[in-house]
């Protein structure tokens, strides 16, 4: 047992060790400091830790001074960027030599902050000079390059000149902007409640990306794109009564008859009590089964325009349908003649129908919802 629980310590020692040894040997000096440096500060005495440690040290510092140099040597502003970031991180590994115990972490102490700041003024410098270079350009694809160089530079300094107002006016210009519409086409006029609704449909929790949905104009945009729901066709039904009529039979006792002997007589039994018999009749119990339904409809298309190039773009057919449905039952007979269904069928009550309008309204809050489905659906095509 004791050999055994040596030999466990001994193997989980060396995988241990192996752990952050793999590391470097695959070129991951980065999470092989970070493992050694906490074995180390778990445990000073890990030596073999500390070799490691200093090894991916001295191999990352190597790699990364080579590259800043060789960036620098290029001349090209746009470098700065990729310079701050080795920077940042050339500072945080110095930062975690200098958090652990003196068991022999060897680094030479160099002055980051200096050079990070240098590199974050340049790369801000770059990344507005070159934002505004793209938003002057008038387009709306070259805006939203100019958005996101302009945010790098208000990550790098976050009150640097006017970069809040050069982010929100590329923002601005490189937003699509959409307006969405309804038109009355059908050869029914619509309600005015109706129309009201179909355009109150909210779609400013569609704005996602770069994209803007309006239902009302909005001077101080150009609209890139229209969405019109062009209302076709309204229909509405007559109202319908069907009837129909089934019967329904049952037998029952009703009573008793005597049992007559041979002369007339009633049969006695052993006791001396009179032989009956039971009696049955047949009732019966007509069950008319009435049904309403009235049906409004409303058809058309979602039309997709370039306002642009005032072009249709796309076409999508839409109808919407609302259904006024009610069931109920009348009897004319022995209800005792009909089946428990049956009977439960007749609790139900004729109904008004619904007034022509109100149906219509009913369907327009549906094609509201679908509307709002196909405008999420072809979100994509609109760029």
């Amino acid at each position: 047992m004791k050999n055994l629980i040596i030999s466990t310590i001994v193997t989980v020692f060396l995988v241990a060790c192996a752990s952050s040894s793999k590391k470097y040997e695959k070129g991951d000096y980065d999470s092989a400091m970070e493992i050694s440096a906490k074995k180390i500060k778990k445990d000073p005495s890990k030596y073999e830790e500390v070799d490691v440690f200093n090894d991916a040290y001295k191999m990352a510092y190597t790699k990364d001074n080579a590259e800043v140099n060789r960036l620098k040597g290029a001349g090209d502003p746009a470098n700065w960027g990729t310079i701050y970031t080795i920077y940042v991180r050339m500072n945080r590994r110095q930062e975690l030599a200098k958090s652990l115990p003196p068991v022999g972490i060897v680094f030479e102490d160099r002055d980051f902050y200096s050079e990070i700041d240098n590199a974050k003024t340049k790369a801000a410098d770059y990344a507005y000079a070159k934002g505004t270079q793209l938003l002057n350009k008038n387009d709306k694809m070259a805006a939203r390059e100019a958005y996101q160089l302009f945010t790098d530079a208000k990550n790098y300094l976050p009150n640097f000149k006017d970069v809040d107002d050069k982010i929100n006016e590329s923002r601005f210009k490189g937003t699509t902007n959409v307006f969405f519409t309804i038109e009355d086409k059908s050869k029914v006029v619509a309600p005015k409640t109706l129309m009201e609704e179909l355009q109150s449909i909210i779609i400013d929790d569609l704005d996602k990306g770069w994209l803007n949905y309006d239902n009302s104009v909005d001077s101080s945009r150009t609209y890139h794109y229209s969405i019109i729901l062009s209302m076709t066709d309204i229909l509405v039904s007559p109202e319908e009564v069907k009837e129909a009529v089934t019967q329904e039979s049952k037998r029952i006792q009703d009573g008793f008859d005597y049992v007559l002997d041979a002369n007339g007589n009633v049969k006695k039994d052993s006791l001396g009590n009179d032989i009956k018999v039971p009696k049955y009749k047949t009732i019966t119990c007509a069950l008319k089964r009435v049904h309403q339904r009235k049906t409004a409809r409303i058809s058309g298309k979602i039309n997709y325009y370039d306002n642009i190039s005032n072009k249709l773009m796309k076409s999508e057919p839409i109808t919407s349908d609302a259904l006024f449905e009610n069931f109920y039952a009348m009897a004319n007979g022995d209800i005792n003649a009909l089946s428990p269904q049956s009977q439960k069928e007749l609790q139900s009550q004729p109904v008004p129908f619904p007034p022509s309008p109100d149906l219509i309204i009913q369907a327009g809050n549906v094609l509201k919802g679908m509307t709002k489905d196909i405008i999420v659906k072809n979100a994509d095509y609109l760029k």
